[in-house]
């Protein structure tokens, strides 16, 4: 598995959780204007931004973390896509109502990873997951539904599936909430 997509490009990931009050849209906006965003939206858990970026290279993306996006209000955690060569990875495409599981994973995560895009991922509804380089988790999981109270059963799936361990999950309503940006 190759950490490029497709594109050739480094794929990575922030979940945003310094927010002042009554900024979130205004953060939102600012960032989804700067180069390499390709998803952003609202999202309730432990987190209250989440988006999804591309960039050529990893000086490039450190570049863009310490001036555009910095300056657009984004101050919290990034992590990479370490399997960003798969066709199905969080954020690329999901249903408006979904959920984002930080997870840990007990056992190779690339493993478990696997397992996930074989037997458990609905891909065809815009699931994705991926391995990624965080402080507290291994593997990022996008799991989406028509309801809230379907995404929660997806979710509960999860954390029963072998080799997840402790989770971590936030739940968005994208249909006015989410920007993607057009592709440049």
């Amino acid at each position: 598995m190759g950490i490029r997509t497709a594109e050739g490009l480094l794929e990575a990931y922030v979940f945003e959780e310094h927010m002042e009050g009554g900024r979130i849209d205004e953060i939102k906006q600012t960032f989804a204007r700067t180069p390499g965003v390709q998803f952003v939206g609202q999202f309730v858990g432990s987190f209250s931004l989440f988006a999804r970026v591309v960039a050529a290279d990893l000086s490039e993306l450190q570049n863009r973390i310490k001036t555009e996006y910095w300056e657009a209000g984004i101050h919290s955690s990034w992590s990479l896509n370490l399997t960003a060569s798969s066709a199905a990875a969080p954020k690329r495409a999901s249903p408006d109502i979904c959920a984002l599981v930080c997870a840990r994973a007990q056992g190779d995560p690339f493993e478990i990873w696997e397992a996930l895009d074989a037997s458990f991922l609905r891909k065809d509804e815009g699931e994705g997951a991926a391995v990624v380089n965080a402080r507290d988790f291994d593997l990022l999981v996008d799991l989406g539904a028509h309801t809230i109270e379907d995404v929660i059963d997806r979710v509960s799936a999860l954390r029963a599936f072998d080799g997840i361990g402790r989770t971590s999950t936030a739940f968005a309503n994208l249909a006015d909430n989410a920007i993607r940006p057009p592709k440049s």
